[in-house]
């Protein structure tokens, strides 16, 4: 058994990878390695990271890793030390390994850490989350011809829910969508809110229902009260575990995703493996998993995180309080979710010609979990 140990700190998502059986590949890792715990000390930290003068010393980060115990060491968005041992980078988006710091990589000491970890002989892949990710490395990073650069998908695990189940509910009386988000008002909540506010009042005899799922504890009041004022929306707190998130996707028809900043917006390839319709902004790499008018709805933010090119759009980037995280609501992101949602409501064939296109598309290429899981194996076996 050959063991892949987890060198750094991961998001969540990435457990379903690491636990997934790979027959003679066994993931190692620390499960309070999770992004999610000691939240309050990474924003302590992240605030130094951030700065002018950690730009100014070229700060990037190089972990050091103490273990030897291992044949290959796995990375989510940092450079390693590993003392003679092979090991890999999964990329979330190309400014990750510099701390997404526009000017970190420009000055004299950041520009030299860089080449030196570049070109560091054990590390032997970059694997990057999306193509997104992939076709721009090479804007930021002459990349050495030692290191092998590839794209693989993050792995969700197929669903058995079946055509005939997601047909069956798209045609029930009552359209159900969904939000899901820790972070409310970056990823479009304050759209939402409005668009449900506005089919509240449009028609009282609609049968469509909103779920959100988002950290309660960091809702405004303002906002408490405006949820608690809709009938036709149920607030959770974000707390489910793998099994309820997948049976709440399973449960509803559309994901609602308007979101100002993302990368890779996971809950969209989540709800994909479920076959929800996707409403959705089209930043990034959403585009590759929702395809306008064939299993969802795309509209640009009013603001570009990424521009038209996937690269980072500076004079959003580097000014986010006075855009993406300004106290603003998109009008014609509200009027954009509520036509669609009000369309699909009556056109429920559309509904379920859409959701069999999301369900089908994960299940089959690039999303698939064989597909992801072969290429991970191809990947140790060739290190």
């Amino acid at each position: 058994m050959r063991k892949i140990y987890v060198a750094t700190k991961f998001r969540g998502f990435l457990k379903e990878l690491f636990d997934i059986n790979f027959n003679e590949y066994n993931f190692f890792y620390r499960k309070n390695k999770n992004y999610e715990f000691n939240s309050k000390i990474k924003l302590l930290l992240s605030k130094f990271v951030k700065s002018k003068l950690a730009d100014k010393l070229g700060l990037i980060q190089r972990i050091k890793v103490k273990k030897n115990n291992y044949d290959i060491a796995f990375s989510y968005n940092r450079f390693l030390n590993t003392n003679n041992k092979p090991y890999i980078i999964y990329l979330e988006n190309p400014t990750a390994l510099y701390h997404y710091s526009l000017d970190r990589n420009k000055t004299f000491l950041g520009r030299e850490r860089l080449k030196n970890y570049l070109n560091d002989s054990n590390l032997k892949s970059i694997v990057c989350l999306s193509k997104a990710c992939y076709n721009t490395l090479d804007k930021f990073y002459n990349i050495p011809n030692h290191i092998n650069v590839q794209q693989i998908y993050p792995l969700v695990t197929d669903n058995d829910l079946g055509n005939h189940q997601i047909e069956k509910r798209a045609l029930k009386n009552r359209l159900n969508c969904l939000y899901i988000s820790s972070q409310f008002y970056l990823k479009g909540g304050r759209e939402i809110l409005e668009t449900f506010r506005k089919i509240s009042l449009s028609d009282s005899n609609l049968n469509i229902h909103l779920k959100i799922i988002t950290r309660i504890r960091e809702l405004e009041e303002k906002t408490l009260k405006e949820i608690d004022n809709l009938s036709n929306v149920e607030l959770n707190d974000f707390k489910y575990n793998k099994e309820e998130l997948r049976n709440i996707y399973n449960n509803n028809d559309i994901l609602l995703n308007p979101t100002r900043q993302d990368s890779f917006s996971l809950v969209v390839l989540e709800s994909l493996k479920s076959g929800n319709v996707v409403i959705s902004t089209d930043l990034y790499a959403i585009p590759e998993m929702v395809e306008d008018k064939t299993n969802g709805y795309l509209i640009e933010p009013r603001y570009r995180f990424f521009d038209y090119e996937n690269l980072p759009n500076e004079e959003v980037w580097n000014n986010r309080e006075n855009t993406i995280k300004s106290n603003y609501i998109n009008k014609e992101i509200v009027d954009f979710l509520y036509n669609k949602i009000i369309y699909l409501y009556n056109n429920r064939k559309v509904l379920k010609k859409y959701s069999i296109r999301s369900y089908n598309k994960s299940l089959v290429g690039e999303f698939s979990e064989k597909h992801i899981k072969n290429k991970w194996i191809k990947l140790f076996d060739k290190i």
